[in-house]
């Protein structure tokens, strides 16, 4: 029969097996195959052929065609796609049978026959030492590809011994029983025989192999690729270590490192370090700078004050002698008061040092407009005595000098504290502490009154005075029904301490709030410090980041206009308050000019555009302008709207008036000098933080560059030749040691430095690490009670496997183990791990991946709390 014109059917009952080529035929609906009744005159014939074909092959029965029957309700996935078919029966790759035969137990491996006879350990071979002997068997575990350590000692009475072997020597035997085992972890020591017996001959100390065993019981691998992973066979170059500590010193993260050293060697596989060895440096550094941090801190602070004595640093104890509070003020920011000291915000910051202890910040701005810190504390508490002794020492730095306005948030205890010190200084209130403090319930005000914020924002920003203020408050209270708002009845009786109105008289420059303080808090937190931080590394941190932020002033600012007035501003302000300037110009083009009609120089300046939104807004403002042409010094000139007065500008209205006049010359009491590239006053100290000059008046800096032309020569001859680099090296190293024996002339290490400026005698204090502050940015659970003592601070130590730590593995409480537990065990929780499923932190990668899926209430115990402390100050491991 053609196979073109027939198909094979199945002939029992319900089942049917059509030929791929009838499934593959395109049809509109499912295919069923049936045989055609067979007529009277072949019935014969179809009898016989039936019964030889039953005989031959069962129930197989070959038909002539194939009809379609009425299609069914659904059609399998797979018909009409032939090579879709043909995907889903082809069966996955399995592995190789030889592979799944349990390997033999006595089976040895040894290195490779090709390796050179010269390299390979044997009895005749003599060494200078015990330290070359094993010198020359690690070469040797590095060629063959397996790790080595050093193992027990073998020493006699007239010589010395000592083993090396493979690092799967031995047997793990584990210290605790298996239900309490808190980590699956395997161990790589499967009991290996190979290793050498190294022992000393004679007085000379010259060492030889007396016992040498060369089978392992696990493959080598001598790869080059995963020898040098291997911890006997790493090599760090001690420059690529000391560029590793420096970018852990700023704080750059174990991704980036890794990938800078990739850069530098050209690859991964030529990178003897590992992101796991990386981790691991860290974490030791982190324990290291750990231990004695209030020492520390001293000497950096002594170290600070032999560089410049106007260093200002001041302890706080408690009956313990244990650090309470510290404050400390460098020369540069002593420096920076004596020149902006008029207007200062204090706000604290929290998770800055391990300690929880919050950051105090004094904050001002400069001639640039930029955030200047004048001086910084770490506090234990916020309660009024200590920010009391906190004023009273910045005040005794500042000597004696107080601010103009201080700007803080609503709290009672600064409140007090800035009443019982700064007597002469203005206290206001930070406006943005203010309504944040009542943000939940303004955000439910704003839902109820679609436009009550636009408007509650104009009425607090626009220049009212106190009258108008008040007139437009209950414009606004009428206008939206709020008048039973209890929300707006305490700002409206805050108001004379944080709206703008009520203070005009009073200089506050750009600072109406605390956001400058805000911004250096985001600053310092962003990438000098974190909740982990050491107290003296947070000190040199923050000394960083006060170097970095330093101003730089580089050329004058581009006159906007060709009025005489606009080129000397631009030639007197610096380049950011004339910017400011320019925007106040170009809003005094949306206002006209019309003189008094019965009082001479007085000008109303009228905004060209009407309100419309706000009825109460005032877009007229009364101008008083007297021009001296004769004695420019004597001219006057006043706002109604005191913008002037209030921040020391220019107010869009004053800018008008002077364009219609066409006024020349500003008189210099308009102009602060804060504002000036001359803001700058002398001081009797020196403001530099650091001595980085020589005698002869030439710093750090420029001896480097002096040194870089020649060192640039020396390397780009050097690296065309191996000889020529061993030369080199040879050579520096020679000139390295002439070089240390010379006398430092730059730095605090001069030897007139300590005769010149000789420290005077140190408050003792406790080298003991202080508790966890007791403050609204502690951590969880470590907040004392009023009056109790503070909790100690963590330094992550991790629990030890004791009776009183282990936690049991049937209820996960410490104290006892899972045999004298009386409780049930709970159910057991799945112990698979879905396919991108994560816990937030763990081993498996970053945030949100690579974690345990499953995770209940009840599923916080050991193995969780060590992963924490992996996450933050890495653990040791080897390949």
């Amino acid at each position: 029969m053609d196979a073109g014109d027939s198909a094979l059917v199945w002939a029992s009952s319900g089942v049917s097996l059509v030929s791929k080529r009838v499934l593959a035929s395109p049809v509109s609906g499912p295919l069923s195959v049936a045989a055609p009744q067979p007529s009277p005159e072949s019935a014969g014939v179809g009898d016989a052929a039936n019964g030889a074909g039953g005989a031959a092959n069962g129930a197989l029965s070959r038909t002539p065609e194939v009809q379609m029957a009425e299609p069914l309700a659904a059609s399998p996935p797979w018909i009409g796609d032939e090579m879709r078919y043909r995907r889903i029966m082809t069966p996955p790759v399995c592995v190789e049978p030889e592979r799944m035969v349990t390997p033999d137990v006595a089976q040895t491996y040894m290195h490779n026959e090709n390796l050179d006879p010269r390299l390979v350990p044997n009895f005749e071979m003599d060494f200078d030492s015990l330290e070359h002997a094993y010198e020359f068997y690690r070469h040797y575990a590095e060629l063959a590809g397996f790790n080595i350590k050093r193992n027990r000692k073998r020493d006699k009475k007239e010589s010395e011994g000592q083993e090396f072997c493979c690092s799967g020597e031995g047997k793990h035997k584990s210290k605790v029983a298996v239900v309490d085992r808190q980590r699956d972890h395997t161990s790589k020591r499967g009991g290996c025989k190979a290793m050498v017996l190294a022992r000393t001959t004679g007085v000379d100390g010259r060492a030889c192999y007396t016992h040498i065993v060369f089978e392992h019981n696990h493959k080598l691998v001598p790869t080059p690729s995963m020898t040098r992973r291997m911890r006997s066979h790493k090599k760090q170059d001690p420059a690529v270590v000391k560029l590793v500590d420096t970018m852990h010193a700023g704080h750059v993260a174990h991704v980036n490192v890794m990938r800078v050293l990739r850069r530098f060697a050209g690859g991964s596989e030529n990178l003897h370090l590992t992101e796991r060895d990386i981790q691991n440096r860290r974490a030791a550094q982190v324990r290291e700078e750990r231990v004695d941090d209030i020492p520390k801190l001293q000497a950096f602070f002594r170290e600070c004050k032999l560089n410049n004595p106007q260093f200002f640093y001041e302890f706080q104890v408690d009956d313990k002698n244990v650090v309470k509070n510290v404050f400390w003020s460098h020369a540069s920011q002593q420096g920076d008061y004596a020149d902006y000291s008029g207007v200062v915000t204090f706000d604290t910051t929290y998770k800055t040092n391990q300690y929880s202890m919050p950051l105090a910040m004094f904050v001002g701005f400069n001639s640039q407009l930029q955030n200047v810190v004048f001086g910084q504390a770490l506090l234990r508490d916020e309660k009024a005595d200590t920010f009391e002794w906190l004023f009273k020492q910045f005040r005794a730095c500042m000597g004696g000098r107080d601010p103009i306005v201080i700007f803080t948030d609503q709290d009672p205890s600064i409140e007090k504290a800035v009443r019982e010190v700064f007597r002469s200084t203005y206290h206001r209130y930070c406006r943005w502490h203010v309504t944040n403090k009542y943000r939940l319930e303004l955000n439910q005000l704003n839902a109820q009154h679609p436009g009550l914020s636009d408007t509650l924002t104009s009425v607090i920003n626009h220049p009212l005075s106190p009258a108008e203020f008040v007139g437009a408050w209950e414009a606004m209270l009428d206008k939206y029904s709020v008048h039973e708002s209890r929300v707006l009845a305490k700002l409206f009786d805050e108001r004379k301490m944080w709206i703008a109105s009520y203070f005009k008289e009073i200089f506050c420059g750009t600072m109406t709030s605390t956001q400058r303080s805000e911004s250096v808090n985001n600053v310092v937190k962003r990438g000098y410090c974190d909740n982990s931080t050491t107290i003296h590394e947070f000190a040199k941190s923050f000394l960083e980041c006060l170097e970095h932020t330093r101003e730089n002033e580089t050329r004058p600012s581009v006159p906007y206009t060709q009025y005489r007035y606009d080129k000397q501003l631009a030639r007197v302000y610096t380049r950011a308050v004339y910017h400011e300037f320019k925007e106040r110009f170009l809003s005094s083009t949306a206002f006209f000019v019309r003189p008094h009609p019965n009082k001479a120089n007085y000008f109303l300046v009228s905004h060209t555009r009407p309100p419309t939104e706000f009825p109460w807004l005032q877009h007229e403002f009364w101008v008083k302008a007297i021009v001296k042409r004769d004695v420019p010094e004597e001219s006057v000139f006043e706002c109604e709207c005191m913008r002037m007065e209030h921040t020391g500008m220019f107010c869009p209205h004053l800018v008008c008036v002077l364009t219609n006049l066409q006024v020349e010359h500003i008189p210099s009491k308009y102009i602060p000098k804060r504002y000036t590239r001359e803001a700058k006053v002398a001081t009797a100290f020196d403001r530099h933080d650091r001595m980085f000059s020589g005698p002869s008046g030439e710093t750090k800096a420029s001896r480097m560059l002096e040194l870089l032309p020649d060192w640039c020569a020396l390397q780009q001859s050097s690296v065309m030749s191996s000889e020529a680099v061993s030369k080199c090296k040879e050579l520096l190293r020679q000139a390295l040691d002439v070089v240390k024996e010379i006398p430092h002339d730059v730095g605090p290490s001069a030897p007139t430095a300590a005769a010149q400026n000789p420290v005077q005698e140190e408050q003792r204090v406790s080298a003991s690490a202080p508790p966890v502050s007791n403050t609204k940015g502690g951590r969880r659970g470590s907040v004392a009670r009023e009056g109790g003592d503070a909790v100690p601070a963590p330094h992550f130590n991790r629990p030890q496997t004791t009776e009183h730590t282990r936690r049991c593995s049937t209820c996960h409480r410490s104290g006892h183990n899972a045999a004298t537990c009386g409780r049930e065990p709970p159910p057991k929780r799945p112990r698979g791990r879905p396919v991108g499923s994560g816990r937030g932190r763990g081993r498996g990668g970053r945030k949100g991946g690579g974690g345990r899926g499953y995770v209940e209430e009840d599923d916080i115990d050991e193995e969780d709390y060590e992963m924490e402390l992996d996450d933050e100050c890495g653990s040791e491991s080897e390949y």
